[in-house]
């Protein structure tokens, strides 16, 4: 049987409307064509400073060396930096396959499908002149120079001229596709320096929803005194004070086009072109017309079963459930049950790399020529693998999810990793659905992350305690300096000392110290420091507790002699972890 093409597409943030529409488009293309689609995704987009939680995440992207790829979509601008867009456009060059961008300029390696919509914003224009006989109409496009901007421009100027409409050099301006362009647009106007208009067309919807703000704080009402449309339709309305006259551009087609172009390009054949649907204006307030309901009944039971299953997730108890898990079995085993709060699910695989599996499951056989095993696979049929070992190279991930003869595949494959301890990768498919995942995944899969983190631990924990009866000085102390032990980790905030210690297991203060570090590698001083330092920087990074708060709440009698035992310990003041923690947050 002959090969399926295997697309790979390279993004961050499935979950944002913007980019779910563009990978719709190409996996509704890609089953037309009858080819694999595997989305590398990252949760994050690498917005500056990135945390190193954050830049480990891109350990995904090492799977686009894979040989089972035969091209990829790149979609550039799902990441802000510039750092990371060089580094993957290193890896992609590298591969020697070619790479479509997806609506992001002029490349000097790659491919480019542009979004072409100059009919589209036409219409929003025409709309303004016919419908509500508007003369004197400004444009604010976006940033100069891109293509989308000085297209949207370039319409505006021969709408104007079709209609004999008069205008000049202070009817437009060039913008930022943002909100601070639009601010300044609307204090010319509310100054004086510029004209008041009839109307302004900008040429996306965060710029049109930023004017309108600025405008009525100023006093200048939306449409009464203004009218101002959008464009691109994907604003959601429940953020903005007006609703928006907007023309809901296509990123579905923009992904579907991207994919025929990259097609074409692979096997020197067309691809018959799938078509999403959109064509006309959505109607909201801003130009003052009475909106009009644009959503149809499908579209509102879909919202109704994606807002059902976002409630489901968050009243269940999946995070709790997962991190008190005792062993990677009963781990792999709550996951599996619990995977069914993902909307559309159809298929879902867990993959752990050799060293994650060796550390949580010592008794795994993975072959020493193996690097990494798929240890969980489930589908929304009730069929399941169970709890299994499939060794493989990494680079065989990809071959192991197109396996199928029947039908392609399309999966959405995420790092699992806490900061740099890289556990594996999970897999996710919505079978022959061109869907993508909601928001909550992504939590789920930070959820799976800190519960491997915290099994893995546990383990370590437990292979350092670990000494077998038989070697021991005295069986009955060691079990219970490891009882005594575990209750000292979970409350280190205790009134813990020596001579109590000596008082449970009834031995010599001096005995009971040298067994202590003899079974434990450490002294139980040292031990009950690393244990209060552990549950303050827990408190630190995730509450805004003061922090004489903090220290009482960990058992430190003097702040002093806990922010000084901190910085000894950790290398930097508790304000400064604070703020490094706050900084990787982006907060």
């Amino acid at each position: 049987m002959k090969k399926r093409l295997t697309v790979g597409v390279v993004t961050a943030e499935c979950y944002r409307e913007y980019t779910s529409e563009i990978i719709r488009g190409i996996i509704a293309q890609s089953e037309l064509a009858d080819c694999n689609v595997m989305v590398l995704a990252t949760r994050n987009n690498f917005q500056e400073p990135v945390s190193p939680h954050v830049e480990h995440e891109a350990e995904i992207f090492r799977l686009i060396d894979s040989s089972e790829l035969d091209g990829f979509l790149y979609d550039q601008n799902a990441f802000f930096t510039k750092g990371i867009q060089k580094r993957l456009d290193s890896l992609l060059k590298r591969t020697g396959k070619p790479v479509m961008l997806l609506d992001a300029g002029e490349h000097p390696f790659f491919e480019n499908t542009v979004s072409h919509d100059p009919d589209a914003f036409a219409l929003l224009i025409e709309h303004m002149i016919q419908v509500h006989g508007c003369r004197k109409i400004y444009c604010l496009t976006g940033t100069k120079g891109t293509p989308q901007a000085e297209e949207r421009l370039e319409t505006y100027f021969h709408v104007m001229q079709r209609h004999g409409l008069p205008y000049d050099e202070s009817y437009y301006a060039y913008g930022d596709f943002w909100r601070n362009a639009p601010v300044q647009f609307a204090q010319r106007i509310i100054s004086g320096e510029l004209t008041m208009p009839e109307a302004v067309v900008c040429a996306n919807d965060i710029m049109a929803d930023t004017l309108i703000a600025a405008l009525e704080k100023a006093g200048i009402s939306v449409p009464e005194d203004i009218a101002v449309t959008g464009f691109d339709g994907y604003l959601d309305h429940a953020r903005s004070d007006v609703s928006i006259t907007s023309f809901p551009k296509s990123c579905f087609q923009l992904g579907a086009d991207a994919f025929r172009r990259l097609y074409s390009i692979m096997t020197g054949r067309n691809c018959r072109r799938i078509s999403s649907g959109h064509s006309r204006i959505q109607i909201g307030r801003s130009c003052g017309c009475v909106p009009v309901q644009s959503t149809t009944e499908k579209s509102r039971r879909e919202k109704r079963l994606i807002l059902r299953y976002k409630e489901w997730f968050y009243h269940s108890e999946v995070l709790f459930e997962l991190i008190h898990s005792e062993s990677l079995y009963d781990l792999l085993y709550m996951l599996a049950s619990r995977i069914y709060l993902v909307c559309h699910w159809s298929d879902f695989r867990v993959f752990l790399t050799d060293r994650c599996l060796k550390s949580l499951s010592p008794q795994s056989q993975l072959s020493a020529h193996k690097d990494c095993c798929q240890v969980l696979w489930t589908d929304r049929a009730g069929r399941s693998s169970g709890i299994s070992e499939r060794p493989m190279k990494q680079g065989d991930i990809i071959s192991c999810l197109t396996e199928s003869p029947d039908h392609p595949s399309a999966y959405f494959l995420s790092p699992l990793h806490m900061n740099e301890r890289q556990f594996g990768f999970a897999a996710l498919s919505f079978g022959r659905l061109a869907c993508c995942y909601q928001p909550e995944y992504c939590t789920l899969i930070g959820y799976l992350c800190l519960a491997l983190d915290q099994l893995e631990e546990r383990s370590v924990l437990r292979a350092q305690t670990e000494v077998s009866a038989k070697d021991v000085e005295n069986p009955q102390l060691y079990q219970q300096l490891g009882q005594l032990r575990e209750e000292m980790q979970q409350h280190p905030e205790a009134d813990w000392s020596v001579q109590e210690l000596c008082g449970h297991t009834h031995v010599s203060r001096s005995y009971l110290q040298r067994m202590y570090k003899k079974y434990f590698g450490k002294s139980i001083v040292e031990e009950l420091i690393d244990f209060r330092l552990q549950k303050a920087k827990e408190l630190i990074s995730s509450t805004d507790l003061t922090m004489s708060h903090i220290a009482e709440l960990c058992g430190y009698a003097s702040y002093a002699h806990f922010a000084k035992q901190f910085k000894v310990n950790e290398g930097m003041t508790l304000s400064e972890y604070r703020q490094r923690f706050r900084r990787s947050k982006g907060v």
